[in-house]
């Protein structure tokens, strides 16, 4: 009778120590987890941030181009109909 408290009071007492540890354990290892799928979405970002920096810097050369390319014929024409009104 004696022995067999004796081996409850020590299953007890593992119980004790082995809970703590495990909790410890899943906790680092889900925190293991939600870190690397935040290091993935911060990479993720990352590349979008650097396809907005040179889609704008492309824009950036590109628009006055563009511009000119557009409001050149339009400046001929209001010329030429001024030409043709007489102002």
């Amino acid at each position: 009778m004696i022995l067999a408290r004796l081996q409850a009071v020590k299953l007890k007492d593992m119980e004790i120590v082995i809970g703590p540890v495990l909790a410890l354990l899943l906790g680092m290892k889900f925190t293991d987890y939600k870190s690397k799928a935040l290091e993935e979405r911060v990479k993720r970002l990352e590349e979008t941030v650097a396809l907005v920096t040179t889609s704008a810097t492309t824009m950036e050369t590109e628009m006055p181009k563009k511009m000119l390319a557009t409001i050149i014929p339009i400046a001929q024409a209001v010329k030429k109909l001024n030409e043709q009104v007489g102002l």
